[in-house]
């Protein structure tokens, strides 16, 4: 009678993950709001990993700059010059003073962000018209290979941008 062979992993045996998988798992805490351990279910992951890796990447800081959108900006710049026309302090939840917000400063950061964020390089575009062209390639391949030509014409505009 023949035995049956098991593969057992060795004690203390490390599992390499893919650092793919930490980058999605990065974009389900920060963009999306999951929970650890809704994270850790979804990947199939112990939950002390994805703390781990939250941690040891600093998710918090990234997911407070999904928090801190353009809208939230400009509404603490509104509610600074309501206290500000009111001759009002700035003050935190136990009553202490704090210093004003910067407004000039924070309207740089803004025109630049502004800036950045209207221009989409041309590496960008490079991919997603990639993935457009492989997912139309299996509904219209015919589609498909006439807009390619479009999209590499339409890429050339990009880096011609670009190096000016």
């Amino acid at each position: 009678m023949a035995t049956k062979k098991t593969t057992a992993k060795p004690t203390g045996a490390r599992i390499r993950t893919n650092p793919a998988e930490i980058t999605h798992a990065e974009m389900l805490y920060c963009e999306r709001r999951w929970a650890p351990d809704a994270i850790a279910e979804a990947l199939g992951k112990n939950i002390k990993t994805i703390y781990s890796w939250r941690d040891k990447y600093g998710w918090d800081d990234t997911r407070q700059m999904f928090e801190l959108s353009p809208t939230e900006l400009k509404k603490m710049l509104m509610a600074s010059a309501i206290r500000i026309a009111r001759g009002e302090l700035r003050k935190d939840k136990d009553g202490n003073e704090l210093r004003e917000i910067d407004a000039d400063a924070i309207s740089k950061i803004m025109k630049a962000y502004d800036y950045m964020s209207s221009k989409t390089s041309a590496a960008v575009c490079r991919d997603v018209l990639i993935e457009l062209d492989a997912w139309l390639s299996k509904i219209e391949p015919k589609v498909a290979a006439e807009n390619t030509k479009y999209h590499r014409m339409f890429l050339m505009y990009k880096i011609g941008l670009e190096n000016q």
